[in-house]
């Protein structure tokens, strides 16, 4: 009979809680279903993480001590030594594991699960030979990241109905998820993490069943039986009946794996304790009682320096709330409250890198007759610092600051902090429950590049605009269920005079728009920029005749050889400036879109779509 493999992905700080996991697949596991067993390193020190399993969990197997494979997260093209998000990093793992297994299907498992009872093959296949699998509805934020998974491959589902689950136990085809991370790397150029990493609203599971749907849909592939698992959540079950509930199921023949978020224990109340407690011991996981509990004490105590950002984590654990109910990203790839912590910096060779990037593009600029103007948004931790209690008494370096140091000349950089701190006696320059600025802060932005482009060009007024206060929720306010919402102040120009008359239909990186001002006096521009330049590009089509919006964070030399603006103006979010761009090597807005699909035109075809009269 055919046999499984299981892949497990865990950090360092999870080796107590693996210990369960591994004692219980001695215990329930037949090595006549299961063959290897693949335990990934994805700590962030690697040396540390494969010496902590070699000592405490390795020991603990007999029946499967030859099927152990430890596997660093680097085998797997995910390299801790150069910063990798360990978060988005387990997410891309579960998915490269398929590149180890040899066999047709294998189960992924968190370090959080383990089994308690025997795990047999009619668990996992149906008569007919199908994988077995569950189905949900997914609503909050995982319904917003099921609608961009089902973007990412242009299949159309319905997101009221059930799906595929987002948890382990997970059964993986094996072809199929190879399949999946060719046709990534087909897309993108690049790998499953990078992916992921660009666009967190992209989850492994998601991404895995947008792509079964496009290759037939779930029915062709699966069969499904009830969920095999109970778990208590870090938030979820809620209510007393609720939690009695999912405990109870714990004796269902159906269930399979018992789960406690690491967050979790420490909510437990004294009952619950007794139940899990006296689970194990019945389950043979542990010998008495008193062991039990106290392994269960000791996976409730808060490490021994917790870190205030991840502590105070909420939503899907990359937001912490601040004072005044105002929402901040944490936790994220580009780690944006340690940085303004002054404890992720530029390293010296990258605070050279960004001044040759920057002099380098007002010199190829200047060359051309063009103005060149780089303008960085300030993070909304630093316009409103003081609402953000991680950051209570430090004024430290970051990395804005380094790079402005290092530049020579500072006339064709904007860093609009205070703009946007003093616009906020008006109104809200960043929305409370978003990531980004609101129209207002936008406006507050568009100001400060007019100024600082020292060009004679009509800059609309104060006059010119509308100040409008809204109620709504965001990006971040979108990561909570019931969605967070909160007043900001929208703004509108009163008499435009440019219009919108293309735009390819891509998705952040390789989008491209054009705008036509009906006053053709006026100079031309192209704006690189990343998503802060959809609410400020209403603005600065005001002030050119023709204004190009192209996503991308490089300077794209064949961009601006066709198009011949007058100025460019690359604006870019704070939080992103620990990468440095590549602007002749990196793949351009071109390459992107041509991937991406849409209507794709050259910058001549799109050249020619400018002229038009409006």
């Amino acid at each position: 009979m055919e046999k499984i493999d299981l892949a497990v992905v865990f950090y360092e700080k999870e080796i107590s809680i693996l210990s369960l996991l591994a004692k219980s697949i001695e215990l329930y596991c037949e090595p006549s279903l299961v063959d290897n067993i693949y335990f990934i390193n994805n700590a962030s020190n690697p040396t540390k993480g494969r010496q902590a399993f070699e000592e405490v969990i390795l020991p603990l197997f007999k029946n499967f001590k030859d099927a152990i494979c430890l596997v660093d997260a680097a085998t797997l093209g995910v390299n801790h030594s150069e910063g990798a998000d360990p978060y988005v990093a387990q997410q891309a793992l579960k998915l490269s594991a398929a590149a180890l297994s040899d066999k047709n299907y294998y189960l992924v498992l968190d370090a959080k699960n383990h089994f308690i009872r025997k795990l047999r093959r009619n668990d996992l296949f149906t008569e007919s030979g199908k994988p077995i699998s569950h189905l949900q509805i997914h609503g909050g934020y995982l319904k917003t990241c099921l609608e961009e998974s089902c973007k990412y491959f242009d299949v159309d589902v319905d997101t009221a109905k059930q799906v595929l689950p987002t948890v382990t136990p997970y059964l993986m085809i094996t072809s199929l998820v190879r399949d999946l991370l060719e046709e990534v790397k087909k897309r993108e150029g690049t790998g499953i993490y990078e992916l992921i990493l660009k666009n967190n609203k992209l989850t492994e599971f998601l991404l895995y069943f947008s792509y079964l749907t496009y290759r037939g849909g779930k029915s062709h592939f699966y069969g499904f039986e009830p969920k095999p698992y109970a778990t208590l959540f870090t938030k979820w079950p809620e209510t007393d009946e609720d939690i009695k509930r999912v405990l109870d199921s714990t004796s269902n023949d159906s269930v399979w794996t018992f789960s406690v978020h690491s967050k979790r224990f420490q909510q437990l109340k004294s009952n619950e304790i007794d139940f899990i407690s006296n689970l194990w011991v019945e389950r043979r996981l542990f010998e008495k009682k008193d062991s039990a509990k106290k392994f269960i004490e000791l996976q409730a105590k808060p490490p021994s320096s917790p870190s205030r950002e991840i502590t105070n984590a909420a939503g899907d654990g990359k937001v912490v709330e601040g004072r005044n109910k105002r929402l901040f990203i944490a936790n994220d790839s580009n780690e944006v409250i340690r940085q303004h912590r002054g404890e992720k910096l530029l390293n010296s060779s990258q605070v050279k890198a960004w001044r040759r990037i920057i002099e380098t593009r007002h010199a190829f600029c200047a060359a051309k007759g063009i103005a060149y103007r780089l303008m960085v948004v300030p993070d909304a931790h630093a316009v409103h610092k003081d609402d953000l209690p991680q950051l209570d008494n430090i004024n430290a370096t970051r990395p804005i600051k380094q790079i402005i140091s290092e530049v020579y000349d500072h006339s064709y950089i904007s860093y609009p902090l205070q703009d946007l701190v003093d616009a906020t006696t008006k109104g809200e320059s960043y929305h409370p429950v978003d990531s980004h600025y609101t129209a207002y802060g936008a406006y507050v932005c568009y100001k400060r590049i007019m100024r600082d482009l020292r060009i004679n060009i009509p800059t609309l007024t104060e006059n010119e605009v509308e100040l409008i206060n809204k109620k709504g929720t965001g990006d971040l306010g979108e990561k909570f269920e019931p969605h967070r919402t909160a007043e900001y102040t929208e703004c509108v120009v009163k008499q435009g005079s440019a219009k919108k008359v293309w735009n390819n239909g891509v998705t952040n990186r390789g989008h491209m728009s054009v705008w036509v001002n009906a006053n053709t006096s006026l100079p031309t521009c192209v704006l690189f920029t990343d998503s802060y330049g959809w609410k400020i590009q209403r603005f600065l089509a005001e002030s050119f005749s023709k204004l190009f919006i192209i996503h991308s964070p490089l300077l794209e030399h064949e961009a601006i050889d066709v198009l011949k603006p007058d100025v460019v103006v690359s604006l870019m979010a704070e939080r992103f400036l620990i990468y440095t761009p590549k602007d002749i090597f990196d793949k351009s807005a071109m390459q992107f879109a041509d991937e991406k699909g849409g209507d794709v035109k050259s910058y001549k075809e799109i050249l020619s779509v400018s002229n038009v009269h409006v």
